[in-house]
């Protein structure tokens, strides 16, 4: 009998349509003071989070992330802080793409930056883009906005020298 269920499980299992890839997510979400130590603090989140999830230390696109909280957490602290007492640090990967963002609750927005921009930001935003990746400030429903990375986890071009 139980050899039968075996068998009948086996024969079922196989004979249904092929199961389709599911893409891996994982995410990671915190709030944090917006002051000078949760700066350093989510540096280290970052770090810590990303080697957990398999993102080898003194990779590209790590160091690429890391370096682009730094800067975003960095603005939020700076420009923000007096009107949005908190931030939040997002981190989110895919199979193909690794997404850091920062969410203040500062209801100014900010222009995208665009090619030959100066500035943190603008940095951040020709490197992504030198990746394969792209940034992005959009308007959070809470009336702040999101600042957001979108970096390939194999970058198609060589590390930045």
């Amino acid at each position: 009998m139980i050899r039968r269920w075996r068998d009948r499980r086996h024969r079922d299992h196989y004979s249904a349509e092929p199961v389709r890839p599911v893409e891996h997510h994982r995410s990671y979400r915190m709030s944090l003071a917006s002051s000078w130590l949760a700066a350093r603090a989510s540096r280290r989140i970052t770090v810590t989070v990303l080697t957990g999830w398999g993102v080898r230390p003194r990779s590209t696109t790590h160091d690429a992330a890391v370096l682009a909280v730094t800067e975003m957490v960095t603005n939020a602290v700076r420009h923000a802080g007096s009107r949005s007492p908190f931030f939040e640090l997002l981190l989110a990967m895919t199979d193909t793409h690794l997404e850091a963002g920062v969410r203040d609750g500062h209801p100014g927005l900010l222009d995208t930056p665009r090619a030959g921009d100066t500035g943190g930001l603008a940095d951040v935003a020709d490197l992504a883009r030198h990746l394969g990746g792209d940034l992005t400030i959009q308007p959070a429903p809470d009336g702040g906005k999101t600042v957001r990375v979108r970096l390939p986890l194999s970058p198609s071009t060589a590390t930045p020298q």
